[in-house]
């Protein structure tokens, strides 16, 4: 009799320290992506979407004058949807306004970064 009791209770012991483990777990992965999503969606998406837009700016001599309408629109859509893109799927697991909110805040610190540092600061874009 005791030893089905003993045997019951190094069963819930293990049960418990299990629970515990995948809770431990849990968190470090949540945590973690927390911190790619606060480092991404405001610093590194939007930089590295500015840097790729003024790249072409500066590979076409400042406009794209020489692209068809549709062709230059796709690159602007692009250019500036693919680093939102990213960050709602970065904020996916935090609801829709939210994940919404994040990728305004990509989307706008690129343009940010494209108009204020590419443009204005570097002299980059059309003469």
């Amino acid at each position: 009799m005791d030893t089905d009791l003993d045997e019951t209770v190094a069963a819930e012991g293990r049960i418990a320290a299990r629970s515990r483990e995948r809770q431990r777990r849990a968190e470090r992965r949540e945590r973690r992506r927390r911190r790619l999503l606060w480092a991404c969606a405001p610093f590194v998406l939007p930089a590295a979407g500015a840097a790729a837009a003024l790249a072409l700016l500066d590979r076409e001599g400042g406009d794209l004058e020489g692209w068809s309408t549709p062709s230059a629109v796709l690159a602007v859509v692009l250019l500036f949807g693919i680093p939102a893109a990213i960050t709602l799927w970065l904020a996916r697991r935090r609801g829709v306004v939210e994940a919404l909110g994040w990728a305004a805040i990509t989307l706008l610190a690129q343009i940010a970064l494209v108009f204020w540092v590419g443009l204005v600061a570097l002299g980059l874009g059309p003469d």
